[in-house]
């Protein structure tokens, strides 16, 4: 049984993450601020920021934030929100189990991530997806080679493939 609601949440950091030790591992901790947009009279506007306290409590995923995260940085969260009341101010928590960059504010390179004897921690396939990629003539950019269509000899001869 869940103890929240599965959410997705959009917003920019209202400072700097801040990282916490909890019983020896590193966790990080976010504000996040959302800001909903509301139709008044038939025009659309801001309304009021609400904000989140996100919890990152994987370690790995805890310890990239803090080192690539910034505040003003357009964020988005995937995790359970639950929320209480102090004092008639309702604060929402949520604990993330993914956080990410809006790719729409942020310019990215995405690495495969490094294990700890210092090799890459390839899916199966990524080296040969990046070669046939390369590989793939620029003049038809629907072709096959993209690494995600794949030829109906792959399925054993048949046009759909079998699941």
């Amino acid at each position: 049984m869940l103890n929240g609601i599965p959410s997705l949440i959009v917003g920019n950091l209202g400072r700097d993450p801040e990282s916490q030790q909890v019983n020896g591992k590193t966790i990080a901790r976010l504000s996040v601020g959302v800001n909903p947009r509301v139709k008044k009279q038939g025009s659309w506007q801001d309304a009021p920021t609400v904000w989140y306290r996100v919890t990152v409590w994987d370690q790995y995923t805890a310890q990239h934030i803090l080192a690539s995260l910034h505040k003003r940085d357009r964020v988005v969260c995937y995790g359970i929100v639950t929320s209480d009341e102090y004092q008639g101010k309702v604060n929402l928590d949520m604990s993330a189990d993914v956080v990410g960059v809006d790719l729409n504010r942020s310019d990215v390179r995405v690495m495969p991530r490094q294990n700890n004897g210092g090799q890459s921690r390839q899916t199966p396939g990524y080296a040969n997806r990046q070669a046939t990629r390369q590989e793939a003539s620029a003049g038809d950019p629907w072709g096959s080679g993209d690494g995600f269509t794949t030829a109906s000899s792959d399925f054993g001869g048949s046009d759909e493939p079998e699941f």
